[in-house]
């Protein structure tokens, strides 16, 4: 009887096992990525090369070790919900919570914090005086956002009241707009925002401190695709991967040392 019994938990165990390590039926062919354009640091996009950056190798850290593939696909912005909504690819990244989003797509647990904050031209002094967004539209200033990005209800709001806002699928376009005047500010994450005024060498561009926004950020799947039980092995193998560190050791890799303040 004793043998049995210890014949039966060693199966038990055996199949657990196994079950671990066999990729989910999601994956028995590559699961599907939609990007836009570069994001940096958060996607880095090449014609030539991988693309990378540290929410997609973040993302592919996870999907590895739960033993799936995934492939890149390239869509214009506006259209990428909508693609994903109608089944054409599988897994988003960046994404906040909206009540409407939650309606069409699987969450995944949190990643990260995004803050919203914008750029301006330091020499003009109205803007580095305003102590609040209402004071930007008071002064009829135009702000370059992206159109498919999400920046907090007041600014949403805003988007449809004020006609002062000019729409560009970029971090990079947009802030040359803002140095050749076309835009008074740019919206986006502070520490894109750092990133690219770097990486541009936009020396007369700085980040105003006011926080616009700040939102929790997640993975986001298909619902047409992908199941709930795909969903918790995704976030118990994420769970993991983040208390390993992989995500501080990618913004180590990919972030300066002085936009690195902006993560703290």
């Amino acid at each position: 009887m004793q043998k049995a019994w210890w014949s039966l938990l060693l199966l038990v165990v055996c199949c657990q096992c196994y079950s671990a390590q066999t990729p989910p039926v999601e994956c028995k062919t590559p699961l599907s990525l939609s990007i836009t354009n570069d994001w940096y640091p958060y996607v880095k996009f090449s014609k030539f090369d991988s693309t990378t950056g540290v929410d997609v190798e973040l993302l592919k850290k996870v999907l590895e070790q739960m033993g799936c593939e995934l492939t890149v696909i390239r869509f214009p912005e506006r259209r990428t919900l909508f693609e994903l909504t109608i089944g054409n690819f599988d897994i988003g990244l960046g994404a906040s919570k909206t009540p409407e989003r939650e309606r069409d797509f699987y969450f995944s647990k949190t990643y990260r914090l995004e803050r919203n904050r914008f750029a301006y031209r330091q020499n003009d002094h109205s803007v580095k005086q305003s102590k609040s967004f209402k004071s930007i539209i008071k002064q009829r200033k135009l702000i370059g956002v992206n159109l498919a990005g999400w920046y907090g209800d007041e600014l949403e709001r805003a988007k449809q009241a004020y006609n002062g806002f000019v729409f560009s699928e970029t971090t990079i376009k947009r802030l040359e707009m803002l140095v050749k005047n076309r835009v008074d500010i740019v919206i986006d994450d502070d520490v894109v925002l750092c990133s690219e005024i770097s990486r541009q060498n936009h020396p007369q561009v700085v980040i105003h401190p006011l926080l616009l926004s700040q939102a929790s950020i997640h993975f986001i799947f298909n619902k047409q695709s992908v199941s709930p039980t795909f969903m918790a092995r995704f976030d118990t193998t994420l769970t993991k991967v983040l208390a390993n560190g992989e995500l501080e050791a990618l913004f180590s890799h990919y972030v300066s040392p002085s936009c690195a303040e902006q993560l703290i």
